[in-house]
């Protein structure tokens, strides 16, 4: 099977990626023109420092949090999905310029759906819907058709 890219596609593939780092370039000449190229260069690092901080505390907490709401009985989905929106803001973090900054803000900014919607978390399950160790029965099986 190929999967090749052809025509228009590929040549708006390429403008993007040429335009986006442009602007960025641009960007950042713009704001070290106001308000100078010392605080434009603690700008970047700060936001490099801040993303790759970010990027570390996703990699280490995640799992521990999906292993809290697998124990209180949810569906680990908002927490990888709120895990993959801090990671993604540390890349865009990483990343120099304005623009990435500002999205990788937004994206961290961002409430939870729980948050947002004011609804409180559900109750643990009763105690006797949960297999207790004991509950388990061993044995051999032999399917009969």
């Amino acid at each position: 099977m190929n999967m090749r890219v052809t025509g228009g596609a590929a040549w708006l593939g390429l403008i993007i990626a040429v335009a986006i780092p442009a602007l960025e370039i641009v960007g950042i000449y713009q704001i070290a023109q106001k308000i100078g190229w010392g605080w434009t260069l603690l700008w970047l690092i700060g936001a490099i420092w801040a993303g790759t901080t970010l990027i570390r505390a996703q990699h280490s907490d995640l799992p521990a949090r999906v292993k809290q709401s697998l124990a209180r009985g949810e569906a680990p989905f908002g927490e990888v999905w709120a895990s993959g929106r801090r990671l993604l803001a540390g890349v865009l973090l990483i990343l120099p310029g304005a623009g990435s900054d500002i999205i990788a803000l937004l994206l961290l900014l961002w409430p939870t759906s729980r948050v947002a919607s004011n609804i409180p978390p559900p109750p643990p399950p009763p105690p006797g819907t949960r297999r207790e160790a004991g509950d388990i029965i061993e044995g051999e099986f032999r399917r009969e058709d």
